[in-house]
């Protein structure tokens, strides 16, 4: 009487919020330009945040700090992609289609 992984699908707030958004489209090139320097300066925070807590030997804060760093540079990237950086690489690239991983089949839709 087990449910299969395929019959029920769990979906977070903010998976079902974005699937029912419509987009806007309304931010300004200035809006984005704002956020895209906003991003980078968390990045470069949470850089020196990650410095200063391995020489006190905080791995706790290390962690976080790297997070927080992984966060803000995967939205710089997104934000260069977005307003066409050139050479920029699709941010998506390299993250593989779950259908594709074994390990992750009970995950495919």
């Amino acid at each position: 009487m087990g449910i299969q992984n395929d019959e029920r699908r769990l979906y977070t707030t903010t998976e079902v919020d974005l699937m029912e958004a419509q987009p806007a489209y309304t931010r300004s090139w200035r809006e984005i330009e704002m956020m895209l320097e906003e991003a980078r300066e968390q990045m470069y925070e949470q850089k020196s945040k990650f410095h200063q807590r391995k020489r006190i030997g905080d791995k706790a804060g290390c962690r976080r700090a790297a997070a927080e760093f992984a966060r803000a540079k995967g939205m710089v990237d997104m934000l260069i992609w977005v307003i066409g950086g050139k050479g920029v690489r699709d941010p998506m690239e390299g993250f593989e289609d779950i259908s594709e991983s074994p390990s992750l089949g009970g995950f495919s839709s």
